[in-house]
């Protein structure tokens, strides 16, 4: 494959035009007010998004990131919330990494918190959440005896059932997810879904029917205990990417760090040299006509007609693109929190 073949399908990601005014995005810094691993992160509209992550922290924004306020669970601060999923500006659904395995629900703006899942299931871990609407939902775990754990939501998060252990997708052994961003689950669509993990192999789940049924393809991202597939998006229901890569590499990470997908996720091509990022990658999304990569060490942009990645300033876990196109969010470590900005 050419190179300006391989270009133009990732091309295919973002909008089809390049804008007359050519502008250069940054992370416009925030502060936060909390000192949390944020990688729980969901932008709601242009003024509200929600971050969460370590100690039971969850913040909220509802003036485009001027001011953060913290609307943590009170008297959980042992619990890992690695991800959360904003409706609007009251209303928030909140996932807990490890054990106990617990989902919060506020429609409060956060102050005050209602449990809906518990669970001290040995093994039970869950990496990430997604919803198709603001009713249906599904979260998904590392495997237990083989398979990976669901759960599927059809009334707003009220009640949350686990599918038949013989529906679940079956895993490699010592396969699983990576609870960096919350991204390595996506829905798409009204009933696509897709699952990336790591392991032996940096595999890719997806189902048609909103998770009654699921199907795998195999990615050529680097794979192993800390390598696979980190963050998964799509700009429609045929293309989209993944990128991952090693955490344990960071930088190193510069070959196999990425792949894209034409056909809805059946196949995986490799980007080719000099398109990927420079790095490993813990999420990825779309805003307008840019892909938007981020990591612990550095983030980066990705410009429709460009042939490569250009650096930005900022070290992110999550970044996220608001249900109404009209801004971008990023959040990271040490509370960090940004708003996607142009010059």
């Amino acid at each position: 494959m050419s190179r300006w073949l391989s270009l133009g399908l990732v091309l295919l990601m973002v909008a089809c035009s390049t804008p007359e005014v050519k502008r250069t995005p940054f992370w416009e810094v925030g502060d936060s007010g909390v000192t949390a691993s944020l990688r729980g992160l969901s932008a709601v509209s242009e003024k509200v998004a929600w971050a969460s992550g370590s100690g039971s922290t969850v913040i909220r924004t509802i003036d485009g990131g001027t001011t953060w306020q913290e609307v943590s669970v009170p008297g959980a601060d042992t619990l890992q919330f690695r991800d959360i999923e904003g409706f609007d500006a009251n209303t928030a659904i909140i996932l807990s990494a490890g054990l106990p395995a617990v989902i919060y629900k506020t429609t409060d703006g956060g102050a005050t918190w209602d449990q809906k899942y518990f669970s001290m299931a040995e093994g039970t871990f869950y990496d990430a959440m997604d919803f198709w609407d603001d009713q249906s939902g599904i979260a998904f775990g590392d495997a237990i005896d083989g398979r990976l754990l669901l759960l599927r939501t059809f009334d707003a998060g009220e009640n949350w059932e686990e599918l038949p252990f013989e529906d679940r997708p079956q895993a490699l052994d010592g396969q699983g997810g990576f609870a960096a961003s919350g991204t390595c689950l996506r829905t798409v669509g009204d009933q696509d879904v897709y699952i990336g993990l790591g392991g032996d192999e940096a595999s890719v789940f997806y189902s048609r029917d909103r998770g009654a049924s699921w199907q795998k393809s195999v990615t050529p991202l680097d794979h192993g205990a800390s390598a696979g597939v980190f963050s998964i998006q799509f700009r429609d229901d045929k293309t989209g990417l993944v990128v991952g890569g090693d955490y344990r590499a960071d930088s190193l990470t510069t070959k196999n760090n990425a792949a894209f997908t034409t056909d809805g996720g059946k196949t995986w091509t490799k980007v080719m040299d000099g398109l990927e990022p420079n790095g490993y990658r813990s999420c990825i999304d779309i805003f307008e006509e840019f892909v938007l990569v981020v990591g612990r060490q550095s983030s980066e942009y990705y410009r429709t007609g460009e042939e490569a990645y250009t650096p930005m300033e900022g070290k992110y876990y999550a970044v996220s693109t608001s249900k109404d196109g009209k801004a971008a969010y990023a959040s990271g470590p040490g509370g960090a929190v940004a708003r996607l900005s142009f010059k």
